[in-house]
């Protein structure tokens, strides 16, 4: 059996060495600020046409709620057994993307992601609510 050596880079594992930022939020919660308006957020959503696709979207969709607690689990989340619970956010979720849609309608979703607490809560029926407000 052959052992492959590895070579480290002793100044890159110095400089990555320290404690980061939660992976599942970007920008990362210590980049939020007051200062950030909403005229910024509309700037730089127009600012962003072509700089991957040419006016293309992802779409992070954050579900928080769980039937269960996941231990290892960082994200924000409701455990609860109440089905209810999703169709009142998916409620708040529609308005929401009502408000973005005259931005968010000129551009192609090439990307949909769900996080958060568990996709899995979702019935297929607030699921298929959920694509059909997105689409």
């Amino acid at each position: 059996m052959r052992i492959m050596s590895l070579n480290f880079n002793a100044k890159l594992l110095e400089k990555y060495d320290v404690p980061g930022p939660r992976y599942t939020s970007y920008p990362t919660v210590p980049e939020f600020s007051d200062e950030f308006s909403i005229d910024d957020y509309l700037r730089h959503i127009e600012d962003s046409n072509g700089l991957l696709l040419p006016k293309s979207v992802s779409l992070y969709v954050h579900i928080p709620f769980c039937h269960s607690l996941c231990y290892y689990c960082g994200c924000n989340k409701i455990v609860t057994r109440h089905q209810d619970k999703a169709d009142r956010y998916l409620d708040y979720l529609e308005k929401e993307l009502a408000l973005r849609a005259d931005i968010l309608k000129r551009r192609t979703l090439v990307q949909l992601h769900l996080g958060g607490g568990s996709p899995s809560f979702l019935t297929d029926e607030q699921h298929t609510r959920l694509y059909e407000m997105i689409n």
